[in-house]
Parts: C-alpha cells; sequence; structure tokens
C-alpha cells in the first residue's frame, strides 16, 4: 500500500492567483483525497486548495494507490473530500457507506483507442483490449461503448492500471485496443499518431453521465459544512479561469505534474477547453445524477432502485 501526502507549494504559482489581500487565520481544516496520481483534471482541485491555505485553511492532499482506500479514508475522516468516480461511491453505498457527491469535477473524458489497422469497433473481436480493472468507472463505459456499437463481439481483455500505461502499451504495440483519458493521450502524443487511433470520444455519446466527481461523508458533512463549501466555490472559480486562458493556467499546472512541459499541458488544456469537459455550472444536475445511476444499473452494478438521487448526492453545498 502506498499514500503519498502532498504539501502545497504556496510559491510562484500562488502569487498569481487571486486571494483575498487580507488571509484569515485558522479559518479551517480541509484535506483532499485522490485515488491515485494526479493528472491535469485534478489541478484545479489543488489550485483551489491553495487558494484556502492563503485565506488561512490548512490544506493538503494525499495520493491513494488504491479507491478502496481512499474510500476508507474519506469514512474515516482522515480526509474531508474525495475526487471519486461514481463506481467507486455506487459500490461504496451499496456496501453499507453514506457518501455523497457534492459536486461535478470533469464531464467523460475518456476515448476508445485502437492500433493502426483496426477501423472500427468490430474490428476488437478476438484482439488484446486493456482496461483499469474489472469495477472501475472506466470499464464500465467501455463496456457501454462495446455494447451500443459491437455487442457480438469477444475482446481478449487484460488488466493493466492508470490511464498513461494502457496509452503507453498502445503505442509501443502490447495491445490492440483500450480506453484512456483524453489528456492522457494528449500528453503522450499530442493528439495524432501514426501506431494509433482514436475509435471514439465518449464525450460525443455518453455526454450526460459523471465520471469524476467531489464527495463527502455524508456523517461529517454538517460539522465539515464550511470547509466543503469553501472548496466547492474556490473550485469552480478554478474552472472559470481555465475556460478564461488555458495557456496561462497551464503555466501554474504545470508543477503539480511531475515534470510535464508547460507546452504539453497546455495542449492538454486546450482540448478539455475545445471539449467543454469543465462544468460552467456549479450546481450538480439532477438528470446528469439520474442518468449516471440508470447507467449503472444498466451495467448490472446495481440492482434498480437501489441508488437514489438523494442516497448518493447532496444538492445543497453547489446550490446555494
Amino acid at each position: 500500500m502506498q499514500i503519498t501526502i502532498k504539501s502545497l507549494l504556496c510559491g510562484a504559482a500562488m502569487a498569481t492567483l487571486a486571494t483575498a489581500s487580507v488571509l484569515a487565520q485558522d479559518a479551517g481544516n480541509i484535506t483532499l483525497g485522490f485515488p491515485g496520481g494526479v493528472g491535469p483534471t485534478d489541478v484545479p482541485a489543488i489550485l483551489a486548495l491553495e487558494e484556502l491555505k492563503a485565506q488561512g485553511w490548512t490544506a493538503d492532499y494525499i495520493e491513494f494507490d488504491s479507491p478502496d482506500i481512499q474510500t476508507q479514508a474519506l469514512l474515516n475522516g482522515d480526509i474531508q473530500v474525495a475526487s471519486m468516480g461514481p463506481a467507486t461511491v455506487f459500490a461504496a453505498n451499496l456496501a453499507g457507506a453514506d457518501l455523497r457527491i457534492v459536486s461535478n469535477n470533469n464531464s467523460i473524458d475518456f476515448i476508445v483507442l485502437a492500433k493502426t489497422g483496426i477501423e472500427t469497433c468490430a474490428d476488437l473481436d478476438g484482439q488484446i483490449v486493456a482496461y483499469h480493472s474489472t469495477g472501475s468507472t472506466t470499464t464500465a463505459h467501455l463496456y457501454r461503448y462495446i455494447a451500443d456499437n459491437c455487442p457480438d463481439i469477444s475482446p481478449n481483455y487484460m488488466v493493466l492500471s492508470g490511464s498513461a500505461n494502457r496509452a503507453a502499451a498502445l503505442l509501443n504495440g502490447q495491445i490492440a485496443g483500450t480506453i484512456v483519458r483524453m489528456e492522457d493521450w494528449i500528453a503522450a502524443t499530442g493528439g495524432e499518431d501514426d501506431r494509433a487511433k482514436i475509435l471514439a470520444l465518449l464525450a460525443e455519446t455518453q455526454s450526460t453521465l459523471l465520471t469524476q466527481t467531489i464527495v463527502v461523508s455524508a456523517k461529517n458533512v454538517e460539522a465539515e459544512r464550511g470547509d466543503v463549501e469553501a472548496f466547492v466555490d474556490a473550485l469552480h472559480g478554478q474552472f472559470a479561469k481555465v475556460y478564461a486562458d488555458p495557456d496561462a493556467y497551464a503555466k501554474l499546472a504545470a508543477p503539480y505534474l511531475d515534470g510535464a512541459s508547460v507546452e504539453t499541458v497546455s495542449a492538454v488544456y486546450a482540448a478539455l477547453v475545445e471539449a467543454e469537459l469543465f462544468p460552467k455550472e456549479k450546481a450538480l444536475s439532477l438528470s446528469q445524477i439520474e442518468d449516471t445511476i440508470a447507467f449503472y444499473e444498466e451495467a448490472g452494478r446495481a440492482e434498480a432502485g437501489a441508488l437514489t438521487p438523494e442516497g448518493v448526492a447532496d444538492f445543497t453545498l453547489s446550490d446555494r
């Protein structure tokens, strides 16, 4: 088990953030948990923490190596908020937890890729197709893509964790197809590569489904409401900054992305902004919650009626 506790920079990046000129003291405490290493779609949450820290909050974030460990940390109160996929939220609640989605982090940014020579979904029949794990959010979306486009095929599925790792395996000829996050494809190739091609942008066909959300523990939310509300407000302020100037935002984000060049990060944010994958409205969408629940019911991950919007989401924290 690996848990990486990250200290916020509060350095050059913060000098460009719009923060209060008079900083509060001991405003509160907030620790954010990620299920793994962070990417460009996670940086707005980190910079939201930076903003709160500059205003007097005690703020940190933790990279866990497992959604299960992240979930337990949230339930135990070791972290106050989590960046978490709906699959993790739903599975935890079906097992007896009481988690609540309080904000969208980004819309579906998954793309289905295949090696050169594979032209359609049907061509993946019998081919090695890699996914993160049998229960992951991305795998559910890959299954939906196949069910909608080529339900009779039988790929040779292979577990390969990490979106960036799957992109690399495809480019190296180790697998024939996979599903990855757009940001990892852009970072690896700039968007095009003669060794592989995009079969589908799932934002075009599964656009109403939530894929990465901000989550709290229902039993702790009242005691931590002020901190969570401040974080959600700051997060959506960061989304507005991404839309306003992706290139400038890339300069802020690059120090958090393990040596990624500003040029690469800028290309990723340009693609995310063009596809409008960050939410423009702070309020949670009831219809998106309903569609996402229905998606997991159809995928066999939940019995019909076992999950309800009110049971998996708190609409009051973002709709203020």
